[in-house]
């Protein structure tokens, strides 16, 4: 299409354009009034909308300036969150590093721990070494110190009676109680038998009287109730009562003659009451009171039997009264009520018995029987003998039993003799006689025993070393024990008991505890009526109170030595 053709195509149009226009002029003309009016109307419209935009748009710019200085203090804290998440990342960091340095300083600490730890136990075992070796040191000293001293004690005592033969009593009466002070007080013998006999020798604890006819003192029975004095009888058909009274620092016996004649060999004596009983060997019982009268109570006859004891038995729930059990060798007879001779009201005949007896003592109410086989019987309280299990092995040829401290001590053939206890365990075995043992006494925790060798033996039980660790009054209530259970290794121990002894010059055949609780009665064949003070203790309170000064330091170096310090004692 050439250039000539375009200008007529826009004329055309331009034609068109034309006639639209005028036609639109017609028609807007005839229209022209209400659309003024609507657009007056539109126009209000719209100013008010545009006061309303304005207000809008006012409200939007503030909100936008809101929003802009929200929007600025966001930043802000976005900007100080993350310079505090940049912080704390650092402290993170190092935090990491600290906990790092912290778990190695720890392993390093643990590793001192343990060092220091190991190094403590070493140091606690060593101080416990060190303990243990100062304790054992301690101990061995004072082991050293105390059988230092007790050595010194029993050559105290012998000095003590060397230097009161010398005729230096007051020096001898101060070494006797130095002696017995030491032991007393460092867990000695104090029954050590040098010991013991200076203390006798300087408080004339020994004291004697002789019978007349120097006959055989057969048996010796306290008074009951009444501190030294006694009731002798002898073979050659003597009873007399003795009695000790002081006079100065030693004891006097006197005598009173109840009856004699020798035409009678009594063997045994009991005193109940105001009645004296003595048993004739082969003949009738008799009975006396205090001012000598007899009456003489003969046995059933056809008793042939040789009667040697009499054991008193309390009283007898049948007949209301006293009861004594005479004893044969073959035979028990019961005398009841100081009337007559009976068995219990059952017969007047004695218990026969099918072996030979050689000892007999009552325990707890009821008769133990040994016999000459080394068997051995009870007697119930229907007075039937049953055989039992023997206590001990060997020939039993004395006994005695204690209530108090519920021991019985057996003596057999060949001189030993065994404390019994209550469930009839033998605890200790007590050898010390050469020949049969023919009486035994018994004074609290002191056994005092006699026999055909001639000599007399005081034991002190508290002064045993049981291998149980338990000391004699224990052991007596002990029914069973395991060796060494209760030994303290490290404890000092008693001295081991070692029995004082003393001889006579005669058979000791009779042993009798007196009512003092402290002294026995020992008579011999050869008519010596021997009253002993048993207790070291109280002979070492009597010479203390006699006492009038102390060792001086010269005499203390001369026989105590320089390695015990100087002390004084009164």
């Amino acid at each position: 299409m050439n250039r000539r053709q375009y200008i007529l195509l826009a004329v055309v149009a331009l034609g068109m354009v034309a006639g639209v226009a005028a036609v639109a002029y017609h028609l807007g003309k005839s229209q022209g009034g209400e659309q003024l009016t609507e657009l007056h109307d539109e126009v209000e419209r719209l100013l008010a909308g545009e006061k309303d935009a304005a207000v809008v748009k006012r409200v939007s710019q503030q909100m936008e300036d809101i929003a802009y200085q929200q929007k600025a203090i966001s930043d802000q804290q976005r900007d100080r969150a993350e310079e505090q998440s940049k912080l704390a990342i650092q402290n993170a960091e190092r935090a990491e590093m600290e906990s790092r340095a912290a778990r190695e300083a720890e392993g390093k600490a643990n590793v001192a721990a343990q060092e220091a730890e190991r190094e403590r136990a070493n140091a606690e075992r060593q101080q416990s070494i060190a303990v243990e070796q100062r304790d054992e040191a301690t101990h061995a000293k004072n082991v050293a110190d105390t059988l230092s001293i007790r050595s010194q004690a029993r050559i105290l005592g012998v000095t003590s009676q060397v230097r009161r033969e010398a005729g230096e009593a007051e020096v001898a009466d101060l070494l006797a109680y130095t002696s017995w002070y030491f032991l007393k007080n460092y867990r000695g013998n104090q029954y050590f038998s040098d010991t013991f006999k200076a203390l006798t020798q300087a408080t004339n604890g020994i004291s004697r009287y002789k019978m007349k006819r120097n006959s055989t003192v057969n048996a010796i029975a306290q008074v009951p109730g009444k501190p030294l004095q006694c009731v002798v009888v002898t073979n050659y058909g003597e009873v007399e009562w003795l009695t000790a009274t002081a006079s100065g620092s030693s004891m006097r016996i006197s005598a009173k003659t109840i009856f004699s004649n020798k035409a009678y060999d009594f063997r045994d004596v009991v005193v109940q009451g105001q009645w004296i009983y003595a048993l004739s060997h082969k003949g009738p019982l008799c009975r006396f009171d205090q001012q000598g009268n007899m009456t003489v109570i003969p046995l059933p006859e056809g008793s042939e039997d040789s009667y040697f004891r009499i054991l008193p038995m309390g009283m007898s729930p049948l007949a209301g009264g006293e009861k004594l059990l005479l004893v044969g060798r073959r035979s028990l007879l019961w005398f009841i009520n100081n009337k007559r001779l009976y068995n219990e009201g059952l017969s007047d005949n004695p218990i026969r018995l099918s072996k030979t007896l050689s000892a007999i003592v009552e325990r707890e109410g009821k008769p133990c029987l040994f016999y000459a086989d080394g068997s051995y019987g009870e007697m119930d309280t229907y007075y039937q003998v049953e055989e039992k299990t023997p206590l001990v092995k060997g020939v039993v040829t004395a006994a005695h039993y204690d209530k108090n401290m519920q021991c019985l001590s057996v003596a057999v053939k060949d001189g030993t003799v065994y404390p019994i206890n209550k469930y009839n365990r033998v605890v200790e075995t007590l050898a010390a006689h050469k020949a049969n043992c023919h009486n035994i006494a018994m004074l609290g925790s002191t056994i005092v025993t006699g026999g055909y060798d001639k000599a007399v033996y005081l034991w002190h039980m508290d002064n045993l070393m049981f291998e149980s660790g338990m000391n004699f009054r224990e052991e007596m209530q002990a029914r069973s024990v395991v060796k060494n259970q209760a030994r303290n290794n490290k404890e000092i121990p008693t001295e081991w008991l070692v029995p004082v002894d003393y001889n006579f010059d005669g058979w000791t055949l009779a042993v009798c505890g007196d009512a003092d609780g402290k002294s026995v009665w020992i008579g011999t064949s050869n008519g010596s009526v021997v009253l002993m003070n048993t207790s070291a203790d109280d002979m070492a309170q009597q010479l203390y109170r006699r006492m009038k000064r102390n060792l001086t330091q010269q005499e203390w170096t001369r026989y105590v030595g320089v390695a015990i310090p100087y002390m004084k004692l009164k």
